[in-house]
């Protein structure tokens, strides 16, 4: 792990009790709503395209940079109301952060929802940088990244290397929800006051770490275009079948496949 990782793992770490909180609060609650999209679009997508490979095998789904697990919150509650959508396969989901102490926090939360499921969902979890990850090669057949890759060192070589390393070269997708630089957009005036002014002012009324949410900005306006996002997929050997912009139209959904062609 590099430096750079170490530092926004330290501050991961440090926020871990109020992370949930905080996203709600932040985002006005619309955190929720979009993952809710990304899920119902890439397993719906994956249905469509995958849905007579290897019927006998357990479907692996990981997400990883996994935060507390709300991603696969909702991945459970997309199956579990669309029974049909995967034909009844036993799934095996992995739930993947260098943070320990998040990952703590989603085994709570997801321990509590799978109880009745009686082993047609596993959920493993597992503590590894997701650049530098403990999968094994083409194991996963479904990638899971909401908010994650804009605290990548270096988003290119995660998606051409790990990310399609670990990706079932046969029958995979992923799926990947970011915030979207809205700062290139002048039309956008009224999050860029919210993001640099009013974060500030909840973060420091609401949490010990103001620090950790300035990075968040930051981070925001270091990141690369959609633009460029969409060409480094293409150029890593990806084709993208899903795009679009989640409202308000300051996050991003990527659903992509390895281009075989």
């Amino acid at each position: 792990m590099d430096n750079f990782s170490k530092n926004i793992k330290s501050m991961f770490d440090s926020i871990c009790g109020r992370y949930d909180f905080m996203n709600h609060l932040l985002s006005g609650g619309l955190d929720i709503y979009w993952r809710k999209n990304i899920v119902k679009y890439s397993l719906l997508n994956y249905a469509k395209i995958f849905s007579d490979c290897d019927a006998g095998k357990r479907l692996k789904i990981a997400d990883i940079a996994s935060g507390t697990g709300d991603v696969i919150k909702e991945v459970i509650s997309f199956i579990n109301k669309n029974g049909g959508l995967i034909k009844n396969k036993q799934i095996d989901i992995f739930c993947a952060d260098f943070s320990l102490p998040m990952v703590k926090i989603a085994k709570r939360k997801l321990d509590e929802i799978i109880l009745h499921k009686k082993g047609l969902i596993r959920i493993n979890y597992v503590i590894c940088d997701a650049q530098n990850s403990c999968f094994k090669d083409s194991s996963i057949d479904m990638v899971f990244i909401a908010f994650g890759i804009r605290n990548f060192s270096n988003i290119d070589k995660f998606l051409s290397g790990e990310l399609k390393r670990i990706m079932n070269k046969r029958r995979s997708m992923a799926a990947i929800l970011e915030f979207n630089n809205i700062f290139n957009y002048r039309i956008f005036a009224f999050f860029q006051i919210y993001y640099n002014y009013f974060i500030a002012l909840l973060a420091k009324i609401f949490s010990k770490n103001i620090t950790a949410y300035k990075y968040l900005v930051d981070s925001i306006k270091r990141l690369a275009s959609d633009e460029e996002i969409l060409k480094m997929f293409t150029d890593s050997g990806f084709k993208i079948f899903n795009y679009g912009k989640i409202f308000p139209f300051i996050v991003t959904r990527y659903i992509a496949i390895i281009n075989n062609s």
